[in-house]
Formats: C-alpha cells, sequence, structure tokens
C-alpha cells in the first residue's frame, strides 16, 4: 500500500523537478571539474617555476659577486621568505657543479637527497614545465644556475588541493542551489496550487452547506484561475440574489514568510566566515584594548543592539504595520551591510554594524509579527517552523557562499553583495507578506514585570543563568569569532572557514527534528537541555588536547558538535519553558516568559565574542576554547543536578 506523501501530486511534482534540477547541476559540476584539471595544473606548474627563477636570480648575483656557492648566506632567511608567502613550498636545495649537496632549508639534507633519487612520475601529470618532475610527494622545480643547481619543492597537495577546493565548492553550489529551488518550488507550488485547492475545497464546502459568504479569490488566465474566477462568479451572482455578504479566502500565506525570514539572515551570514578577519584590519588604531578584543566588541555589539532594539520595534509594529517594518528594517540593514563593507575607521565600522543590527532586529519583529498574525494557538507552533526553517537554511548557505565569494572578490565586494541582497528583498515583501492588518498583535513586548517574574520563578532562573546564557556564549564566543580566527590563523582560506561554520546548520538542520521527537517521547525535557549542553560543550573542551598538525579537521568535528547538541538543547529548552509558564500564557500562544528567555538570550550571546576575545588574549585562542567548554559543561552539569534534585523533590512531595 503507498504511502500518502508518495502518492502526493505536490510530491511528485516537487521531486521532478528536483531531479531534473539535480541531474543539470551534476552535468555542469562535471565539466567544471574537467575544466579545473585542464587549466589549474599548468598555471601550478608556472607559479612554481615563477618562484625558482625568483630564487635563482638572487642566487645568481651573490654568484657574480664572487661569493662561493659553499658559502651563501641567506638562504634560510630567504627560504622563510617565501614560505611565509606560499606555505606549499617544501624546500630550498642548492648543489654544485658536481651535484654535491650544499644547502638545504626546509627538510634535512638526507631526506632532500632521497626525494631527488625517486623515480619522476612526471607521465601522470601534464602542463609541468620544463625541469619539473614529481618525485616522492613533491613537485619539483630544477634551476640550472651559474655554479650548480637550484632545486625548489613543493608539497604535491599544491597540485591536487586547488582541484579538492574547486570540487568543494562545486558541492557547495549545488547544495545551495538545491535547497533555494527546493524554497522556490514550494513557495511556487504552495501559492499556485495549494492555497488555491485549499480555497477551493473550503469554498465549495461552504456552498454544500448551503451557504454562499465565501470565493477563493484565486481567479486568473491559467487554467485553474479560469476554473477559480468562473465558481467564484457563480458563488457571488447567488450571494447578490440572496442579498448575503460574501468574502474572499485569498491571503498572505505563511510560506511567505519562510523565504523572508531567508533572505534577511542570509544576507547578514554572507560575512560570518571572514567578518572577524575583516575587523582585524581595523583594530590597529585600538591598541589600547588590544586587537582580539577589539574585534571581539564589534562583533558582540551586533547582538547587544539587536536584542535592545527588539522591544522598540514591537512598539512601532502597531504603528507601521509588517510590510513597511520590514521594508524599513531591510533598508536599515542594508545601508549598514554597505557602510561595514565601505568603512574607513574602526569607529565607522561600530556605527555600521550597529545600524545592520538594528535593521535585523527589525525585519525579524517583522516576519515574528507575521506569524501571530496568520496563527493561533493551534497552529502557532507550525507557523514558528516556518520561520526557523528559513532561518535555518540562512544558517546553511549564508556561510559557505560568503566564503567562496569572498576569496574571489574580496571581502569590502562581499558585504556590498550582503546589502543588495538585503535591498532586493524590499521587492518581494509586497507578494508575500500581503496588506498590514488593521489590528496587529504585538510581538513579544516586553516589560521589567516581566523580568521580575520570570527571575522570581526559581526553576526558570535556572533555566535562563545555567542552560540558555551558556548556549548563547558557546554559539557566538566559539562559533562566531573563536572558529573563523583559529582556522585563519591556521592558513585556511575564506571558502573552507565557510564550508566548517555551515556544518554547525546542517547540524542544526538534521538533528532539530530527531531530538524533538525525542525529546517529547520521553517527556524528560530538562534532562534533553542538559544532555545536548553537554554534548556541544564536549567538543570544546577536547580541542586544547588535540595535536596542531589535526586542528584542521577537529574544529568541524567540534562544530558538529556543538550543532547536534544544541539541536537537541533548543528544541527541548522551549518546551520546558512553556511547561513552567503560567496557564493563561500556554493558551494564549505566546508569552512574556518566552520573550524574556530570547532576551536574556541575546545580551548573554552579545558578551560572548567579548569574553572569547579576552580569554583569547590571556590563554591563545585554543586554550580559549577550552575555558569556554569548561564553563558549558560545568553549567551544564551543575543545571542538570538542580533538574534531577526538583525532580526527586517534587516525587518525594507526592
Amino acid at each position: 500500500m503507498k504511502r500518502g506523501w508518495v502518492a502526493d501530486t505536490t510530491f511528485k511534482s516537487l521531486a521532478v523537478a528536483g531531479v531534473a534540477l539535480l541531474l543539470a547541476l551534476a552535468g555542469v559540476s562535471w565539466l567544471a571539474i574537467s575544466t579545473s584539471e585542464q587549466l589549474l595544473f599548468p598555471e601550478l606548474t608556472q607559479k612554481a617555476r615563477a618562484e625558482a627563477e625568483q630564487v635563482g636570480r638572487k642566487v645568481d648575483y651573490a654568484l657574480t659577486l664572487g661569493i662561493p656557492p659553499d658559502r651563501l648566506a641567506g638562504l634560510d632567511i630567504l627560504f622563510s621568505g617565501l614560505k611565509e608567502s606560499d606555505r606549499d613550498i617544501a624546500f630550498l636545495g642548492l648543489t654544485d657543479a658536481s651535484d654535491r649537496l650544499l644547502h638545504a632549508h626546509g627538510i634535512d639534507a638526507e631526506g632532500l637527497l632521497a626525494a631527488l633519487d625517486r623515480p619522476d612520475r612526471r607521465p601522470m601529470f601534464e602542463g609541468l614545465a620544463a625541469g619539473q618532475s614529481l618525485r616522492a610527494d613533491y613537485l619539483v622545480t630544477a634551476l640550472p644556475l651559474r655554479v650548480g643547481t637550484l632545486y625548489l619543492g613543493h608539497a604535491e597537495h599544491a597540485l591536487i588541493q586547488p582541484l579538492i577546493d574547486n570540487l568543494f565548492d562545486i558541492g557547495i553550489v549545488v547544495l545551495v542551489a538545491m535547497l533555494l529551488a527546493f524554497e522556490v518550488m514550494l513557495l511556487v507550488l504552495t501559492l499556485n496550487i495549494s492555497q488555491p485547492a485549499q480555497a477551493a475545497a473550503t469554498a465549495l464546502r461552504a456552498v454544500a452547506a448551503r451557504r454562499f459568504d465565501l470565493v477563493t479569490g484565486f481567479g486568473g488566465p491559467d487554467e485553474l484561475g479560469t476554473f477559480l474566477g468562473r465558481v467564484d462568479s457563480v458563488i457571488a451572482a447567488t450571494a447578490n440574489r440572496l442579498g448575503t455578504p460574501f468574502r474572499s479566502l485569498r491571503g498572505p500565506s505563511l510560506v511567505g514568510v519562510r523565504l523572508l525570514s531567508f533572505l534577511f539572515v542570509f544576507a547578514e551570514e554572507l560575512a560570518r566566515p571572514f567578518l572577524p578577519s575583516y575587523v582585524d584590519g581595523f583594530t590597529q588604531q585600538m591598541s589600547d584594548l588590544g586587537t582580539g578584543m577589539a574585534t571581539g566588541i564589534v562583533i558582540g555589539l551586533h547582538m547587544l543592539i539587536f536584542a535592545s532594539v527588539m522591544p522598540v520595534a514591537s512598539m512601532l509594529y502597531v504603528r507601521l504595520g509588517r510590510r513597511r517594518l520590514y521594508i524599513v528594517g531591510a533598508l536599515v540593514a542594508s545601508a549598514g551591510l554597505a557602510g561595514t563593507g565601505l568603512a574607513a575607521s574602526y569607529w565607522d565600522l561600530l556605527v555600521w554594524r550597529a545600524l545592520s543590527a538594528i535593521g535585523y532586529a527589525t525585519t525579524f519583529v517583522a516576519c515574528q509579527g507575521f506569524v501571530l498574525e496568520l496563527t493561533n494557538r493551534d497552529n502557532r507552533a507550525q507557523g514558528a517552523a516556518m520561520m526557523v526553517g528559513g532561518i535555518t537554511l540562512a544558517d546553511i548557505c549564508g556561510p559557505a557562499v560568503g566564503g567562496i565569494v569572498a576569496e574571489r572578490i574580496g571581502y569590502s565586494a562581499t558585504l556590498l553583495m550582503a546589502a543588495a541582497v538585503a535591498a532586493l528583498t524590499v521587492l518581494a515583501v509586497r507578494s508575500l507578506m500581503g496588506r498590514d492588518a488593521a489590528h496587529a498583535e504585538v510581538p513579544g513586548r516586553i516589560t521589567l514585570r516581566d523580568f521580575a517574574v520570570a527571575f522570581g520563578n526559581r526553576p526558570f532562573a535556572v533555566q535562563l543563568l545555567l542552560a540558555a546564557i551558556p548556549a548563547k556564549f558557546l554559539l557566538t564566543g566559539f562559533l562566531f569569532y573563536l572558529v573563523p580566527v583559529t582556522l585563519a590563523d591556521l592558513g585556511s582560506p575564506e571558502g573552507d572557514i565557510g564550508r566548517v561554520v555551515m556544518i554547525y546548520g546542517l547540524a542544526m538542520m538534521v538533528g532539530s527534528p530527531l531530538f524533538a521527537r525525542v525529546s517529547d517521547r520521553w517527556q524528560r525535557h530538562g534532562l534533553v537541555v542538559a544532555i545536548g549542553g553537554i554534548v556541544s560543550a564536549i567538543g570544546l573542551i577536547a580541542l586544547p588536547f588535540v595535536p596542531a598538525t589535526l586542528l584542521v579537521v577537529a574544529v568541524p568535528v567540534a562544530v558538529a558538535a556543538l550543532g547536534f547538541g544544541q539541536s537537541m538543547s533548543i528544541t527541548a529548552q522551549v518546551s520546558l519553558v512553556i511547561s513552567l509558564l503560567p496557564a493563561t500564557d500556554r493558551q494564549r500562544g505566546q508569552s512574556p516568559g518566552l520573550t524574556v528567555l530570547r532576551f536574556v538570550e541575546r545580551v548573554g550571546g552579545g558578551f560572548g565574542p567579548v569574553v572569547a576575545a579576552a580569554l583569547a588574549d590571556s590563554f591563545g585562542l585554543v586554550g580559549s576554547i577550552g575555558i569556554l567548554g569548561l564553563y558549558g559543561t560545568i553549567s551544564f552539569l551543575l543545571y542538570a543536578t538542580l533538574v534531577a534534585y526538583g525532580r526527586a523533590a517534587v516525587g518525594a512531595a507526592r
């Protein structure tokens, strides 16, 4: 027997379109890989030849001065300079006219001679320049000099690594294209098929009950629109004849908030992989603070402004309405991102990042209010899931795309591209959000009394201080600041950093629905929160014990652990907080308690990069990661103890 979703027409349409797109992207990717192989190898071998000739000219000049080749000084300094500019250079060697090795740098003499004695694997690769060979694990460039021969060795992966990087980039582009295509197909099918069909079913059920007060409102030039237009005209004519008022069922769809939330978060996430490195270029003006602290302040300021502006934006929501509020926020965010890309000083950067945070918070409130207006207590969770789905998708696509683009066009140009994305969202608001409601439901207003009530509730206060704040500290301090800075310090390009940051979003997307079901089945939300928090912190504690050569691999593992741990704890935490709220708040579907939780989380998250930067100045990057992980582990262990004690006390009272 077929499952319902397999037989569903919408599913079949999505499946056919998805397979067609995947095949097309696979073909394009294969062509890109083939082209890369043909173009990259000659370029890389020519670069190696050019570097060898650069060194050769300097050595030849020294020889023309009459310096004996065995007494040449400064080759070690020359090699260090080359190594700093090109990490793929493995060794530098110089022999005399009788092939006796005189100098060896980057490798000992025995290792260099052993490499030169290995057979040449040149026939395996096309495009090697004259004098070049593949021996052992090196691309060796031999350059004859006045007296002897200069040998410059590059690690063989210098030939393969760019191709691997291109493969990763192509894979990321395919993944992002597939995800975006799914979102567009979902939007098109919902607005043009699912929503009209549901409206038609509702209107015809009303007609079957001899009520003529509903029309679909989905008339149009296509076949479905023509049919629905005729149905509406018959219902309207009957209603007019009977003197019955009727209304249209056509209205904005919640699927619109998914795309809108994706767009404004995507614009901000484009800068995530390189923002610390970009800010670091301005921090020389803040020598009193230190470069790390100055960078942490810029990143943390964004979240602090975001948290502070949300209550103000909620008050403006009633006056402006969701659509105008979103437009204002998108334009402000666009100006902030453009100003960040064109900033001339550290203080300019602070102002523009603050402006970007104001726009980000404003668009967030507009989308949140859109969900509140279109849902009720029965389906509000589904509406929130739509918005969260768009944000999670942006967390995956934004860093990956931003890292790839920044490698090719630079930081400032990528920020300007992000500003353009934020500005373009204005064009989609009218069709996706519809008209502003006459009586808007205000999203998440917060008062001092709400804080007093929240912190007066002991279990709720424990939740905030030992679970919510530590989780945000780990997210912003580790993922937003320490991961990009650490990987950049290890020599990883922006594309690699973006792919690592993207892992968090992928883990959240995979883990959230799975752990939500587990949490609901167990009905032990506090335990799930504690386990998730400990999982997210364990990876950080382990990093200081990992050899430096393996950090490039260990950091992505820690990011994945953070993502899976937080996907476990965040979903359970919302359910737990709702259970701690008064019954009246639970019935309303929104509450001051949840608003306090989000506000405190974001304020705590704003201090995460600042604290991480301060720790990095004192204990180093990897040491600060371990300290953050230790803090998170202790907090969640204490939280688990108090939760278990609370359950035991309740059991004893019974």
